[in-house]
């Protein structure tokens, strides 16, 4: 289990950018390598997740399918490539099936997420000063002069939180993981105070990171939050809050939330859908959008139907979908251990904040999806499975397909009215 957490923490801090010396001896794979007969170990003797199938199946697939995506453009080589890249997020998921399956060991994930969380906003605010001087980038600040010759300061991790949005889509993933009681007394003064104060902090780090997309998706995550809660009551305050956040930001912010702001990523949409175009059912192959354009796509779902076509882009969407419709139907069950609901309705929360902020980011091959995948897979696991949350007669794959179409059609809207 410490040997899981490690792998985790490690992997989100990159540890060879951290100590150079360390990169040529590829720390990662060596724990990659000591965890994953651990881990196969651990599901010998735990049967019972052979319940979850629908879910489990679905990841499978799409890593199967993205890994050997080169195959139709006969590009052998570059399949070796993508399975490198891929293989430690399909891990992690893995892991999270296997290991964290009880509300105990979920709340010791979520201390390694905060601990990860806060060690980069620390040394971000000790890198600041020296960026602002120096007007220049640092391991943990990205500086950026734009067309105005105003130089913004965004902070950032290393490795895959390197990108300002990514670090900001991180932070969002956790928060709803902090409002998760341990009894059914819920957080109690103590544990509402930590809760308060880290999103606190967390909504600091988010507005230094400059990301819009996570702006919104803090918005987004405090509707989740208080609609199922306070209703009619809960919505109202979700936008009331969420309108003057957005003001605060535009009135202080030089990244203002606007139409014109969004202007450069229609653009990109725009050569994403005839990306897809070129390959509706093969896609162009994994990273081939930023090889091409210059720039990721600013658009997960794009991104994943141009790079993947309309298979990789349904497995995608399907995975996603059928872990919120689990999650929502376990969230009701009276007859389940109450900490597992608990989860499971602060896991939904956290996974409909990535997937909202993940049509304005390009995060779909990311590590932190397939663990938070990994975790609901758990918790699922924990309940029962698919006999317990049962998916029939939900008719998800008609769903997921017209989640594919109509997002792409929104996409394809909003470049028609750009055009007008």
């Amino acid at each position: 289990m410490l040997l899981v957490l490690v792998y985790i923490a490690l992997n989100l801090l990159s540890p060879g950018e951290i100590v150079p010396a360390l990169a040529p001896f590829r720390p990662m794979l060596i724990l990659a390598l000591l965890s994953l007969p651990v881990a196969v170990l651990a599901r010998i003797h735990a049967p019972e997740i052979g319940k979850l199938r629908v879910q489990a199946v679905l990841v499978f697939l799409f890593f199967g399918f993205a890994i050997s995506a080169w195959i139709p453009h006969r590009m052998y080589g570059a399949n070796i490539l993508t399975l490198e890249e891929l293989a430690p997020n399909f891990l992690a998921y893995f892991l999270g099936i296997v290991y964290f399956r009880t509300p105990a060991r979920l709340r010791l994930l979520r201390a390694v997420l905060v601990a990860v969380a806060l060690f980069i906003l620390v040394n971000s605010l000790l890198e600041l000063p020296l960026a602002h001087a120096g007007k220049i980038s640092t391991p943990y600040i990205l500086a950026h002069t734009d067309s105005l010759n105003v130089t913004q300061f965004r902070i950032r991790g290393l490795g895959m939180l390197a990108d300002p949005n990514t670090y900001g889509q991180y932070i969002l993933l956790i928060l709803p993981l902090l409002f998760v009681a341990k009894d059914d007394q819920g957080l109690g003064l103590l544990g509402w105070s930590g809760a308060l104060l880290l999103t606190i902090v967390s909504a600091i780090a988010i507005y230094l990171t400059g990301s819009r997309g996570a702006l919104l998706g803090f918005v987004a995550i405090l509707g989740l939050y208080l609609v199922p809660r306070l209703g009619t009551k809960g919505a109202v305050i979700a936008t009331t809050l969420g309108g003057i956040l957005l003001l605060g930001v535009n009135a202080y912010s030089t990244r203002t939330i606007s139409m014109s702001g969004g202007m450069d990523r229609l653009a990109i949409w725009s050569d994403g859908l005839s990306y897809f175009k070129q390959s509706p059912i093969w896609g162009i192959g994994p990273r081939e959008f930023s090889n091409r354009f210059g720039a990721t796509a600013h658009n997960s779902y794009l991104l994943v139907a141009a790079e993947l076509g309309i298979i990789g882009y349904f497995l995608w969407v399907s995975m996603n979908l059928v872990t919120l419709i689990q999650l929502g139907r376990l969230s009701k069950l009276k007859d389940i251990d109450g900490g597992l609901r608990r989860w499971a309705l602060g896991l939904r929360i956290s996974l409909g904040g990535y997937l909202f902020t993940s049509f304005f980011l390009s995060r779909a091959y990311e590590l932190p999806l397939y663990m938070l995948l990994g975790m609901c897979g758990g918790v699922i696991v924990a309940a029962g499975g698919d006999e317990a949350v049962p998916l029939h007669r939900t008719l998800w794959p008609v769903w997921s397909m017209v989640l594919c179409i109509g997002i792409l059609a929104v996409i394809y809207l909003a470049l028609r009215l750009r055009a007008l």
